[in-house]
């Protein structure tokens, strides 16, 4: 009872910025806290709501696909740093600063470099395979490696184990890399969908691509089809090359259309929809945003508690 009487007498002693400054932080905490608690229940229940579909029978659209991550055979990919095999990685290198505040010497460390894979992998579940287009996903349970050393690149690569934190007192720039392996197991909720060559490009499109191509060698065009040597194209002639492009064009429509269909996983064109990729498994990945989401609705309730609780004291 003291103790609470104490804290009253303290909220009630705060001068009139002060008050106003403590009230902002609390309902900016309780807005940020209710903003991460509606996007990770969301998240929790798209999981353990979405069926897992079969590659051999997925419908088009938004979908929970479960397999193993495997390269695309002619385009292996290397992460930066490491230069290891991977589906997919998250690369950064920092500096070391040293400063001075108030007297102090203090250190922190300074972003310098980043990239982030935005590669396309494979997946499969034994029924059959689709690709995995990794950008703007949100990745979990990643391979993540921690290295330092004394030059702005490293200079060692094939790192598995992480170095420890003694390390960074001796060397200038730390190396962090997260990877997804070749053969992981992989978790994606995404937007799947059929991709096709030739329905991604009319035979008007391919036919003004070629005629644009032939308009980058104006003498090349000229002996083609200036028919009466006038040093210039006029309408008729440009008629004929027209039906001539359209002629190419359809060709070359045609064989696009032989080209095998691609089956696709990618980031949802509704903003409103998560794309997930994770080597968790959905029983982890859901208990992961449920976690999530519960820390955040206490932080929203402890931020809006403490807010009343101070808008009354203060009355």
């Amino acid at each position: 009872m003291i103790h609470d009487l104490r804290a009253i007498m303290a909220a009630l002693e705060l001068s009139p910025e002060e008050y106003h400054f403590t009230l902002g932080i609390l309902l900016m905490a309780a807005l940020l806290s209710l903003y991460y608690f509606a996007r990770n229940w969301k998240r929790f229940r798209l999981i353990e709501d979405t069926p897992t579909a079969k590659l051999r029978s997925a419908h088009q659209g938004y979908i929970e696909l479960v397999g193993k991550g495997l390269s695309i055979d002619d385009q292996p990919i290397y992460a930066p740093l490491s230069n290891h095999p991977c589906l997919w990685y998250q690369s950064q290198i920092e500096q070391q600063e040293t400063y001075t505040e108030k007297g102090r010497t203090q250190t922190r460390w300074n972003v310098v470099y980043k990239t982030i894979s935005d590669q396309r992998f494979k997946l499969t579940d034994g029924t059959a395979v689709c690709l995995v287009d990794p950008n703007d996903a949100e990745v979990n349970g990643h391979e993540k490696l921690v290295w330092y050393g004394n030059t702005e690149w490293p200079t060692r690569t094939q790192i598995f184990e992480s170095q420890s934190i003694i390390h960074a007192m001796a060397n200038q720039y730390r190396y962090t890399e997260s990877l997804i392996l070749p053969g992981q197991p992989v978790y994606v909720l995404g937007q799947y969908k059929t991709w096709s060559a030739a329905s991604q490009r009319s035979v008007r499109d391919v036919m003004i691509h070629l005629i644009n191509g032939w308009k980058q060698n104006q003498q090349q065009l000229r002996e083609r089809f200036d028919t009466n040597k006038d040093g210039k194209i006029d309408q008729d002639e440009w008629e004929a090359a027209r039906e001539e492009a359209l002629l190419e064009a359809q060709k070359r429509h045609d064989q696009l259309a032989l080209e095998p269909d691609e089956n696709i996983i990618a980031k949802p064109d509704r903003s409103d929809r998560p794309f997930i990729i994770s080597v968790y498994s959905q029983a982890v990945l859901a208990k992961k945003y449920r976690r999530h989401a519960a820390i955040a609705g206490a932080a929203w309730v402890l931020a809006v508690g403490y807010a009343i609780w101070l808008v009354h004291a203060h009355g």
